[in-house]
């Protein structure tokens, strides 16, 4: 909500929080899920319509996602809370700096994520809670042969966002997971991710119907100060990596990671993706593509790392943490034989 309210103001709907928010609890501005469009969002994030996007395309089948560009460290919708100077800088972020971004990419041309991605895993990433590597490498390639005026106030700005990278391999996964929607007889997860009350997922014989479920906190080591505070249930579109195969699955390659989360994440971790991943990837050292079945009969779910949002809406991000969907969700999607909700929102 908070978030929302940050970009109701933005968009110049509405001069205040309380006009912004009498906007949103009168259906005056109707929300819907990210994915449900082909965008994905981190955390608490939010898309509103003047916002400027990364397009990441399928050079095949010239498919599409689009995902919010990173924001960097602070005034960021992602972290769900109100934040003095953010809307100032969220200005900043969709205006000059979306047009520098533009223009760094028309100089440089396409750009292939899969190299990026693979040689950021190379250096210590592991594509979701890790990816300053990645954002390193994006940032090098972004600034490399820029003579403009721009450079001397962008450049602080995009070395310091050790997360750029993460919303383009967020888009870039999201775009591989959904090419099998539509495969009848296919129980393969294509879209996935929270609101912070339910989690859910779809899959590719029924595209477009969230199975839901209750969304638990992850769990993760917190600092001293923030122990004792609420932690908000799973959130964000960022749980499309772990499905994917990065993140939680792809924690051989980030030691720094798992030695952070210590006792936090199972002990199986770093085989588990050799038991419920389909398939080598063509371009990456991992093992990628994940269905509803495969999670039923190998009786564990990916881990999901992600961050841990203050449940109040008043701390932000409190720390990375650890998030496992419930068996039976996937037993219930696979075979039905268990309960479970199925609704499109």
């Amino acid at each position: 909500m908070n978030s929302l309210l940050q970009a109701v103001i933005f968009e110049g709907w509405a001069p205040d929080l309380e006009e912004a928010e009498k906007l949103l609890a009168t259906g005056a501005v109707q929300v819907e899920p990210a994915q449900d469009h082909d965008c994905v969002v981190p955390l608490a994030g939010v898309i509103s319509p003047t916002m400027a996007l990364h397009v990441v395309e399928d050079a095949a089948t010239h498919a599409t996602t689009y995902a919010v560009i990173n924001e960097g460290m602070t005034g960021c919708l992602r972290v769900g809370a109100l934040e003095e100077g953010l809307v100032e800088h969220q200005k900043w972020l969709h205006g000059p700096y979306a047009q520098w971004l533009s223009d760094r990419v028309d100089a440089v041309g396409p750009i292939d994520l899969w190299p990026l991605l693979g040689m950021s895993l190379e250096q210590g990433d592991d594509g979701h809670n890790r990816t300053m590597a990645g954002s390193a490498l994006c940032a090098t390639l972004l600034l490399d042969s820029d003579d403009s005026e721009f450079r001397l106030e962008v450049e602080p700005f995009i070395t310091g966002a050790q997360a750029f990278a993460l919303n383009l391999w967020m888009a870039g996964v999201s775009l591989s997971l959904r090419a099998a929607a539509g495969i009848d007889g296919s129980d393969a997860i294509i879209r996935v991710g929270g609101n912070g009350v339910e989690f859910g997922f779809q899959t590719a014989d029924r595209p477009g119907y969230w199975h839901t479920f209750p969304a638990t906190p992850p769990r993760g080591p917190l600092p001293e100060q923030c122990k004792g505070l609420p932690v908000l249930g799973a959130i964000g579109d960022s749980a499309v990596l772990d499905f994917f195969g990065l993140g939680g699955q792809a924690l051989k390659h980030a030691p720094a990671t798992l030695e952070a989360l210590g006792d936090f994440v199972p002990g199986n971790v770093l085989g588990r993706a050799e038991h419920i991943m389909d398939r080598t990837h063509a371009c990456l050292p991992i093992k990628t593509g994940v269905s509803a079945t495969r999670i039923a009969l190998a009786g564990v779910a990916p881990v999901v790392l992600l961050g841990m949002i203050e449940g109040r809406g008043l701390e932000g991000r409190l720390a990375g943490g650890a998030y496992e969907a419930p068996i039976n969700a996937f037993e219930a999607a696979a075979f039905g034989t268990a309960h479970l909700s199925l609704s499109k929102h």
